[in-house]
């Protein structure tokens, strides 16, 4: 009677596993394709010029195959940043108040000339005009009177090349994402075997959190501009779960969630915030210590924020995560990832404050507007 439960017992578990198995096998090879809509999205671009027949001009040639806000001034123009995120600047160089020279150099302090290229008109082409609009941060410029031809060519290129950087920067951090080392792979299999013996309750669970954790980590929309959050909550809830089974006692978390979020941010934002604080703050303490995540609203934003009571880092730590360096290693480039596309969307990026040996809290803000 007794060997009979034994052999059932054996038979549920090696159920269990094949069923893991099949699941990864399946994760691996259905890494769906995205496919590009029949009617691709319009850029959007933000014209400037205190002459409003010129816009007029500007958006006739522009329309059919671009979105085009239009303003009268430097001032009206910033306002418009702040509000909506824009693929290109058109802007006049001779304007009362602010000229596009001096809105170029506004732009270029939040945004770098790939995140937000500027194209200056100018009726003045000598030498001297052109180096000062390269030196304050245009990235291209055109002669009026405006030839149609042109002014379509060059603002193509503009936006083309905006888009392939975003799309190289959204790629890498999804790829990045991806890469599962071999080394934590037969780590998590391990501990899945180890469970195996004790409680086969608790290992199809952590089989199926495993399971849930690869088809996230391959996602395609991990390429996407934006996810709603609560996909990024559930992927968050995957690793942490993976973690609190392989570290126990020493990892302990702690939620602080707003119900009715239903809002959208940029992908692998927190996760990698979370990941950092388990691994490198933590896990570096040798009694282990609890992370907690707070999402919470207030009056015209979304904070959300990751904290820990792990090692802590110094300023000189904290300006060395945003570093670029020829290392592939995960965490670090998430960091700055995360960073650059945050500042991107909203003009803000990580919030980083640590004490050595008490603990480290990186938040960012949502805005409602977005």
């Amino acid at each position: 009677m007794f060997q009979r439960s034994e052999e059932l017992a054996e038979t549920h578990t090696q159920l269990i596993k094949k069923d893991f198995i099949d699941n990864v096998d399946a994760t691996f090879k259905f890494i769906p394709s995205k496919e590009k809509s029949e009617f691709p999205e319009k850029k959007k671009i933000l014209a400037v010029d205190d002459e409003p027949i010129n816009l007029k001009i500007l958006a006739t040639i522009l329309n059919n195959d671009y979105l085009v806000t239009t303003v009268t001034s430097g001032h009206q123009a910033l306002a418009e940043l702040e509000r909506e995120s824009f693929d290109l600047v058109i802007t006049d160089v001779m304007m009362p108040k602010v000229t596009g020279y001096e809105l170029t150099r506004l732009i270029t302090k939040r945004f770098s000339i790939s995140e937000l290229p500027v194209l200056l008109l100018t009726a003045r082409s000598h030498t001297e005009d052109i180096m000062t609009g390269y030196q304050s941060g245009a990235k291209d410029y055109i002669s009026k009177p405006v030839d149609t031809l042109e002014l379509r060519a060059r603002v193509n290129a503009s936006t083309r090349l905006k888009v392939s950087i975003e799309e190289r920067i959204r790629m890498e951090d999804a790829w990045l994402q991806s890469q599962i080392h071999p080394h934590l792979f037969l780590i998590h299999l391990n501990s899945i075997a180890a469970l195996a013996d004790i409680d086969v309750n608790k290992m199809q669970e952590l089989l199926e959190e495993f399971s849930h954790y690869l088809r996230l980590s391959f996602d395609f929309r991990n390429a996407d501009p934006i996810v709603p959050l609560s996909q990024e909550i559930s992927f968050v809830r995957s690793y942490l779960y993976i973690e609190k089974v392989r570290f126990g006692n020493r990892l302990s978390v702690q939620w602080d969630i707003d119900t009715d979020l239903d809002v959208f941010l940029p992908p692998l934002s927190v996760q990698p915030l979370v990941e950092n604080a388990v691994k490198h703050g933590i896990l570096k303490k040798e009694n282990g210590g609890a992370v907690y995540i707070h999402i919470k609203k207030h009056s015209n934003h979304i904070k959300v924020s990751v904290n820990d009571n792990g090692k802590g880092m110094t300023e000189n730590e904290i300006s060395e995560l945003f570093i670029e360096k020829k290392s592939l290693e995960r965490t670090s480039v998430g960091l700055r990832n995360v960073d650059r596309r945050l500042n991107q969307l909203y003009g803000k990026g990580l919030i980083i404050q640590s004490i050595p040996q008490i603990g480290t809290t990186v938040s960012f803000y949502l805005p409602y507007n977005i």
